[in-house]
């Protein structure tokens, strides 16, 4: 059975996990993650594959690390970076004092 792949690397500084795995009934998702909070995620369907005659787990195993590849590929291209961080606190106000 196939279960996923999962792969950390360093891109500007930033370290991103890259995990991707099948979804039982909602196809393939890779999701990027950087210090836990994923910034990124892609979700496609395997249904075509899971249709054809001649369906196999490497058949799977082999899309999926397609998209594992491609996504890892498009955070070495910069394509997928950190977001500025919209939650991160607010200097406190000086009191003056």
């Amino acid at each position: 059975m196939v279960t996923g792949f999962n792969t950390e690397i360093v891109h500007g500084g930033t370290v991103y996990h890259v995990q991707t795995e099948t979804r039982r009934g909602a196809g393939i998702e890779t999701a990027v993650y950087v210090r836990g909070a994923v910034i990124h995620s892609v979700k496609t369907t395997h249904q075509d594959l899971l249709n054809l005659p001649d369906y196999s787990e490497e058949k799977l195993r082999q899309r999926l690390e397609a998209q594992h590849r491609d996504v890892i590929g498009r955070i070495r291209a910069g394509e997928i970076e950190l977001p500025a961080n919209p939650k991160s606190p607010s200097p406190a106000p000086s009191t003056g004092e």
